[in-house]
């Protein structure tokens, strides 16, 4: 009987020590619940349907480097992007993709069509709405894992797996005020992944929807700084996602 009463004494503690955790738990608001909170916070998905192209105008530190570059950000939808990162004393940096083919041109490599992963990595990129929205068919699964304090703020952490590539992100976004405050993610890149990690700050309103104009992006031992100076909405030309005249031999009839 002695044994029997440590037993369920034992049982009885352990059940006790998880109803905090539980609570907590329970108390943690579901991913969709999270994300219809954005979605409300940046201006509604009324508002977001309304934009259909940006051109974005930005400026990118690299304070380890001492470099300091331009960049000129194009995307459409429903699935089309293209990036010019101007590097001075190199040259430019070319990545897009515009529904069938994706690209990618360095100074120093030169040009090559993106593939497999890589390939699929940028489709994803492209998805116009995607990140406004957060389509749950976009997703194998969205779940709120945790919470955590941005400035003093609390915060939740919402872990999604997307379909088409299995990769797996972490959004942080604010309990306060809906908006996503910071993000982790593993990218594909030429010879491996990376590690991404980003604080996300500053929205301003562009046309009827909030856009972050600050981030501060971590990959490895450098630190990268971005400030968008300006975002033009629906400003997003054709032309900007032609294929570069330097893959274009790369391309196979």
């Amino acid at each position: 009987m002695r044994t029997v009463a440590r037993v369920s004494t034992a049982a009885a503690v352990f059940v006790a020590s998880l109803v905090p955790s539980l609570v907590q738990a329970q108390a943690r608001p579901s991913a969709a619940e999270i994300v219809a909170k954005y979605v409300t916070a940046i201006g509604g998905e009324a508002e977001i349907r309304k934009v259909t192209s940006m051109k974005q105008l930005a400026t990118m530190e690299v304070p380890s480097m001492g470099m300091s570059l331009s960049m000129e950000a194009y995307s459409a939808a429903p699935n089309k992007m293209s990036v010019k990162t101007t590097i001075p004393g190199m040259g430019e940096m070319l990545q897009g993709y515009n529904g069938t083919v994706g690209w990618d041109v360095n100074p120093m490599a030169g040009p090559r069509l993106l593939a497999d992963k890589e390939l699929q990595q940028q489709v994803d990129n492209a998805d116009f709405y995607a990140s406004m929205l957060y389509p749950a068919d976009r997703f194998t699964s969205m779940e709120t894992v945790g919470d955590t304090t941005v400035d003093g703020d609390k915060a939740y952490i919402v872990k999604m797996i997307r379909k088409s590539t299995g990769m797996e992100s972490r959004s942080v976004f604010s309990a306060k005020t809906g908006l996503i405050v910071g993000s982790s993610s593993t990218i594909v890149a030429q010879g491996g992944t990376i590690q991404v990690s980003q604080a996300v700050s500053d929205y301003k309103r562009f046309g009827g929807v909030l856009i972050a104009t600050k981030m501060t992006q971590t990959m490895g031992p450098q630190t990268m700084l971005m400030s968008i100076q300006d975002v033009i909405i629906n400003g997003a030309p054709e032309s900007a996602f032609a294929v570069p005249e330097q893959v274009k031999p790369l391309i196979k009839p």
